[in-house]
């Protein structure tokens, strides 16, 4: 008789589980790491805007062209902040994605360490059994040559 863990449907959903929530971790990972970077991107932008500001500034650039730089500018740092709060929420919703892996992860290896637990008192029951098959068959084989040595003798 082949082993069979009762809880292997169950063992099968929770693996599915843990498979969907990796994926949402991984997709909540990659969310962040793109808003991160265009932030990072923008800051660049705007730090290396103040600066040609300052040389266009220098180099006599007219009124209305540094209004409209700084029209422009005040546009992005607005767009910034926006984004430093969509990373926040961003890095929130990870956390949440992370947390859900993690339940997730310990209730499928419950099932899996229930399993191999079972697996493994299968194997030594088996085992036990077919030390008593031998241990019977050896007996018989001792009984048979015992009264076979008997009936000589008589």
């Amino acid at each position: 008789m082949a082993f069979r863990f009762a809880l292997a449907p169950l063992l099968r959903l929770r693996q599915s589980i843990e498979r969907q929530r990796t994926l949402q971790l991984q997709q909540a990972n990659l969310e962040v790491l793109r808003a991160q970077e265009t932030l990072a991107q923008l800051e660049r932008f705007l730090s290396g805007s103040a600066q040609s500001d300052s040389a266009g500034l220098a180099a006599g650039c007219t009124a209305a062209e540094l209004q409209f730089a700084s029209m422009f500018r005040e546009n992005l740092d607005r767009f910034r902040h926006e984004l430093q709060s969509d990373l926040r929420k961003l890095e929130l919703l990870r956390q949440q994605a992370a947390s859900e892996y993690h339940r997730a992860y310990r209730e499928r290896e419950v099932l899996e360490t229930l399993r191999v637990r079972q697996h493994r008192a299968y194997q030594q029951e088996q085992l036990r059994r077919q030390q008593q098959e031998l241990d019977a068959t050896y007996l018989l084989q001792r009984w048979h040559r015992g009264n076979g040595s008997r009936k000589g003798m008589a």
